[in-house]
């Protein structure tokens, strides 16, 4: 039976537990950190088609190959409730209050202000997992460029000159130009659905969770609580 989760955002002791759980089972292929985690989502739902979960779930990871080993199913349990609450509530944010989306960027480790890379990196990783996205018009791919040129990030940001204040407010623009193409596409998109789906936001519901006794998202054949889930 299908369940509701909540689109609340998620408190800083649910994101901790998702960090925590992605420091222990994501690999060099995998999502790793709650920024780029949150510019997967934005793209995963702002495609003009919804993606199914076993496509979504796989690619989070790197690969079906790549399925995490659980040490519980109340963790898995806890985990996929919390991947699905952050992508219903960025699902609202785009679609109810575009205005306020603000993705979620890292502190830079060697500089004041942020670091942007790991949010554009998930943003990028979450267009791959759909196949359309390259037939956009130009404009829309011109905001789809401005982020997945992430590796310019900042190491380009207040490049060529000396004045702190001018190189912070010049990432700051920056910064406000990836909110604007993350809204843009996600409206681009939006506006090629059936009417019912663009106007109105339903919260994701949790039905494609694989069951203990499913078969295993990574095909190997075996039910999940004897593969992926132990």
């Amino acid at each position: 039976m299908a369940y509701t989760i909540s689109n609340q955002p998620l408190t800083l002791a649910q994101y901790n537990f998702i960090q925590d759980q992605l420091d222990l089972h994501a690999g060099e292929t995998a999502v790793r950190t709650i920024s780029e985690m949150d510019g997967y989502f934005t793209a995963i739902v702002s495609y003009i088609d919804d993606i199914h979960f076993n496509d979504w779930y796989a690619a989070f990871w790197g690969g079906a190959e790549f399925l995490p080993k659980w040490k519980s199913e109340q963790v898995y349990q806890r985990f996929f409730d919390l991947l699905i609450q952050h992508m219903n509530q960025v699902a609202m944010m785009l679609v109810d209050y575009p205005d306020d989306f603000s993705p979620i960027f890292n502190e830079a480790e060697d500089r004041d202000g942020l670091d942007v890379e790991d949010w554009c990196l998930g943003y990028q990783r979450g267009v791959s997992v759909a196949g359309g996205w390259g037939d956009m018009p130009e404009h829309e791919k011109g905001l789809l460029n401005l982020i997945t040129m992430h590796t310019l990030g900042m190491d380009v940001i207040g490049s060529g000159t000396d004045d702190p204040e001018q190189a912070i407010s010049t990432e700051e623009a920056f910064i406000e130009v990836l909110k604007v193409a993350a809204v843009g596409l996600h409206q681009y998109w939006a506006q090629l659905r059936p009417d019912s789906k663009a106007a109105n936001h339903e919260p994701v519901r949790a039905e494609p969770k694989v069951g203990r006794n499913d078969p295993c998202p990574c095909g190997s054949g075996k039910k999940y609580k004897q593969c992926c889930m132990r």
